[in-house]
């Protein structure tokens, strides 16, 4: 069997010295980690998506502003006295 490169002769170098009845384990997570990086996409071409989580909304406040409106809104978490 020809390899294409160093990497993968490497790879096989060290799956013939695993013992051969661990070579269905071992095909198992060789699918797993292949499946894994298939699906992460690293390309350039990859835009980032918004989540939904950060940067939504818009507001003319100051940070001071939107802070003091935050600790004025808050009831002490049950009376567990939170000080912010």
């Amino acid at each position: 069997m020809e390899t294409k490169t160093e990497y993968e002769e490497m790879v096989l170098k060290e799956i013939r010295e695993i013992p051969d009845n661990a070579h269905p384990q071992i095909l198992k997570i060789l699918r797993s980690v292949k499946e894994s990086i298939l699906t992460v996409d690293t390309s350039k071409e990859a835009k980032l998506k918004e989540s939904g989580l950060c940067s939504i909304w818009k507001d003319d406040r100051s940070a001071d502003k939107i802070i003091k409106e935050i600790h004025e809104n808050r009831t002490g978490f049950g009376g567990r006295g939170v000080v912010l």
